[in-house]
């Protein structure tokens, strides 16, 4: 059987995270994803945050984890002969995609009305920081800069710390996969219409739709939300973190329905009737007092003798773990949800790193092709565009490629 997007044929003109996760969640589907780097230089998050071999070789872990199932070629933009080349992958391309600042692709002479003339049926989608037009478009945007900007870091964070941004890239992740959705609905808009799209994704925008339930409470109803660090934005006693005799829990209760359970699995069955637990309105009003009972039982037993009883009991409960204890975890090997695959050319060995975060009963996505070595593809994308071997030489020497 074939995969979604089998027969699919994306341009990836991206780097660092967002765009590269989007054009990555389409490769793990079945497309292919030709990515286009600059000659040299390549991709930024190539050497962001490596260390020993994946520095010396331009394979960064993170550039392994948004890039795994692409071919990479080489190609300098701003050199006269690229125009050519970029007409002839349009022409057997379905999807382009871009996350230059606002206009640069444009001042390139690759941007959509260019793009368009040559495949007017082509899916184009452009990400950015803030959008493609209004007062901040073409600002330079990372993903803690629109943390901050969108809001986000004003909810994080206790009173005493101040605002926090998340401990990952949560935006930039966040829009990838917003791209990603956006391609596959105009994909499936073309095969209906014949036309094709342009798409406009901004970190900002998907910022602010991920975080939905609060924005909403505030526009309808005024609620400005305070910083409540690992309480739940409920306000509820019962849904936060606690410590135990040996680590860290979290409880997150927040039905009248699971109260009986909860006092079960705590050993305080008196709990059941007592107000301040048994109806929300009421742990809410005395969250503080709530927290603090709950916290008194949690430290006398270990993490694991509460996740049991709680457990039993049908309470929503985790231990905190690690990052390590997160990815060692049975179920994360039952679900299959990291990717095992050869190393990139000339490295012995293995890599893992996370695939697409659902599974299906046919075709699940998946790749065994590890992210590329810089301009790894160069030569054969040019000949499956029909360039000869003199021509790719001319290219290559001209440093075009």
């Amino acid at each position: 059987m074939a995969q979604a997007f089998e027969g699919i044929r994306v341009i990836d003109f991206t780097q660092v995270l967002a765009g590269p996760f989007a054009a990555a969640q389409l490769a793990l589907l079945g497309a292919d994803v030709v990515k286009i780097e600059q000659p040299d230089v390549g991709d930024q998050a190539r050497t962001i945050m490596a260390k020993g071999k994946w520095a010396e070789n331009k394979l960064a872990p993170m550039f392994l984890g948004v890039n795994p199932g692409k071919r990479a070629m080489t190609l300098d933009l701003k050199h006269p002969r690229a125009k050519e080349v970029v007409e002839r992958l349009v022409r057997d391309a379905d999807v382009v995609i871009q996350n230059f600042k606002a206009g640069v692709i444009d001042r390139l002479g690759f941007g959509y009305d260019a793009v368009s003339k040559i495949k007017p049926d082509i899916i184009y989608c452009s990400i950015s920081g803030y959008g493609q037009a209004g007062p901040r478009a073409g600002a330079a945007a990372y993903d803690g800069a629109v943390q901050a900007a969108s809001g986000m870091m004003s909810l994080t964070g206790t009173p005493e710390t101040g605002p926090l941004r998340a401990g990952f890239m949560v935006i930039d992740l966040t829009t990838g996969l917003t791209a990603a959705y956006a391609i596959a609905t105009a994909l499936y808009r073309r095969k209906e219409t014949g036309e094709g799209q342009f798409l406009d994704v901004a970190m900002n925008d998907s910022a602010i739709s991920m975080m939905n339930p609060v924005v909403c409470n505030y526009l309808v109803d005024g609620q400005v939300p305070e910083l409540l660090g690992n309480s739940s934005p409920t306000y509820q006693g019962t849904a936060n973190t606690w410590p135990t005799k040996d680590g860290h829990i979290t409880i997150a209760l927040v039905m009248d329905r699971m109260i009986p359970g909860l006092a079960r699995g705590l050993g305080r069955p008196e709990w059941i009737e007592d107000p301040r637990f048994k109806t929300e309105a009421g742990r809410v009003e005395h969250r503080h007092a709530v927290h603090q009972e709950i916290a008194d039982v949690l430290l006398t037993q270990p993490t694991d003798h509460w996740l049991a009883a709680l457990q039993t009991e049908g309470v929503p409960a985790s231990a905190v773990n690690t990052l390590a204890q997160a990815l060692s975890h049975e179920q994360l090997q039952h679900r299959d949800v990291l990717m095992q695959m050869p190393a990139p050319d000339g490295i012995d060995g293995n890599v893992t790193v996370p695939g697409i975060g659902f599974q299906a009963n046919a075709d699940t996505p998946r790749t065994g092709r590890p992210a590329p070595r810089l301009g790894q593809h160069t030569d054969d994308v040019l000949q499956e565009l029909g360039y000869s071997t003199d021509d790719i030489a001319s290219l290559r020497a001209d440093g075009a490629i």
